[in-house]
């Protein structure tokens, strides 16, 4: 006998009314007081007796999967006064470094207590506990690809890439050997999106280029480019995405020479992702080339106090869609009396930071200089530059 609709539900209330009866005429009610509602009629299915056909399931399109990264980008880090002093440069970010699945920045400084200072002008050097200070602000990986690595000579350039990376930060751009200056390092997001990291550096003071068996940079001037951009072309047959550190510019300039466009285009050409600069002390225009990057330079992201121009700073944030940038954003920031970089949402430095960023550079360029006058300069011996 097949049981129909209708007398199921007789035999229901039948049930329910004999419960009622055996258990002192309580009655299950809803939340506002009023009797349940029975189970409607199109709850019960009726199943034909099976005649031995097979229904195949329903085909299901498997969902895409997650390709979605974010990279987080400061400009020249230099800690010679904030580590001494015990002084965290990086709590007050907004966004943290750490909060990204990557992130990157230009240790422009040697990290040790061995060597002697090169014969430059500038030469900088922090404690080794400032690559543990690095480490702890979130830093995924250093640039070292720049004038300032060697400035305490090749002892020195080894203790820094030896001590941040004994805390966890991956260093690109120097090494012990050309081989190891030039290489690419590959690191896989939490989804298994891989990504590798290029170093190299245009300011090269004499004697910093990594040799054969010598300590040194990856420099971008040729003949040595060509290995930075085949470095880049094997990168992205081993990566999903290739992003490229450059030192770089014209100290000061917020728009971005010749030389910066000529390179940015070649190592997009050569299958970069997105291209991070640094070195001149000042913001430069973020540009989006199709789903590529180019940063021209970041600014002082921890440096000594600034005011004004050379104090403005920020975080670019770069979403990604696997080798592609799907967003980006910039969060300004200004160095505070401790060179450290906090958050600024309004004002004139505010509104000159957003301009920069924005492409509109010229207008906050340095003035040219006075050619109106002649004056006889004796120069001084080679000093290497500043930034």
């Amino acid at each position: 006998m097949v049981l129909r609709t209708g007398a199921l539900r007789a035999v229901l209330v039948a049930a329910v009314l004999m419960a009622s009866a055996c258990t002192g005429g309580s009655v299950l009610r809803s939340s506002d007081g009023a009797s349940p509602t029975l189970p409607p009629a199109t709850t019960t299915t009726w199943v034909p007796e099976s005649t031995g056909a097979v229904t195949a399931p329903a085909e299901t399109t498997a969902p895409e999967p997650d390709r979605s990264w974010t990279l987080l980008a400061g400009g020249d880090v230099l800690m010679t006064r904030t580590e001494p002093a015990g002084i965290d440069p990086f709590e007050s970010l907004d966004p943290s470094l750490g909060s990204s699945d990557l992130s990157l920045v230009n240790v422009e400084m040697a990290i040790s207590d061995r060597g002697e200072p090169h014969w430059k002008e500038f030469v900088f050097r922090a404690p080794p506990s400032a690559a543990e200070r690095i480490a702890a602000g979130g830093v995924s990986v250093a640039n070292l690809a720049n004038n300032h690595a060697d400035d305490y000579g090749p002892d020195a350039l080894t203790d820094t890439v030896d001590l941040l990376e004994a805390a966890g930060v991956v260093t690109i751009g120097a090494g012990r050997n050309t081989d190891e200056a030039y290489q690419s390092r590959i690191l896989t997001t939490g989804n298994g999106v891989r990504v590798a990291f290029v170093g190299a550096s245009m300011i090269v003071p004499s004697g910093f280029t990594a040799g054969a068996s010598t300590p040194g940079i990856a420099s971008a001037h040729s003949p040595a480019r060509a290995r930075v951009l085949d470095t880049v072309r094997a990168s992205g047959a081993d990566a999903d995405a290739v992003i490229v550190a450059v030192h770089w510019g014209i100290e000061r300039d917020t728009c971005p020479s010749n030389d910066q466009r000529l390179f940015a285009r070649q190592l997009l050409d050569a299958g970069a992702d997105a291209v991070i600069g640094h070195h001149p002390h000042v913001l430069q225009p973020v540009e989006l080339v199709g789903t590529k990057l180019v940063a021209y330079s970041l600014g002082n992201f921890v440096w000594h106090p600034r005011s004004g121009i050379l104090g403005e700073t920020g975080v670019l944030q770069i979403d990604f869609d696997g080798d592609g940038v799907v967003t980006w954003d910039f969060h300004p920031h200004v160095l505070d009396t401790n060179g450290a970089p906090t958050p600024t949402g309004s004002g004139e430095r505010f509104e000159r930071i957003r301009d920069i960023i924005a492409g509109n550079c010229a207008p906050h360029d340095p003035p040219p200089p006075d050619r109106t006058t002649t004056t006889t300069t004796t120069l001084p011996p080679p000093t290497g530059t500043a930034g």
